[in-house]
């Protein structure tokens, strides 16, 4: 088995390949890594101290972040899809929780809107 460390990093590429995937769920993730969806939550709990749909969750807004800050998308709407959300109200409300700010004030700021 590989270390932690390079385990996450592919655990990590794995869900970033998938980012936009509404459905993504963790017994989905532990069938792609081979391993029970007990032995997934505790493995990733152990390497990052959150379960994983709270890890998976972060990633998701870390990229609409970037996608916001670089103009990937020049919509809130668009980011949102991009990372998975359909529900635009509650991909807002995850983002300003996360960030401590809207999406759309970090799209103006970067000077897209």
């Amino acid at each position: 088995m590989c270390n932690g460390s390079a385990w996450l990093r592919r655990f990590d590429q794995l869900v970033v390949a998938q980012i936009d995937n509404v459905s993504l769920n963790n017994e989905q993730l532990a069938s792609q890594v081979h391993m029970s969806e007990r032995h997934l939550f505790r493995r990733i709990k152990e390497l990052t101290g959150m379960p994983p749909q709270k890890y998976i969750r972060k990633k998701k807004l870390a990229h609409a972040k970037h996608y916001l800050e670089n103009g990937f998308f020049l919509t809130v709407k668009e980011t949102a899809y991009a990372v998975g959300y359909i529900n635009i109200s509650y991909f807002i409300q995850q983002f300003e929780k996360e960030f401590g700010r809207k999406p759309l004030s970090i799209l103006r700021e970067a000077g897209w809107r």
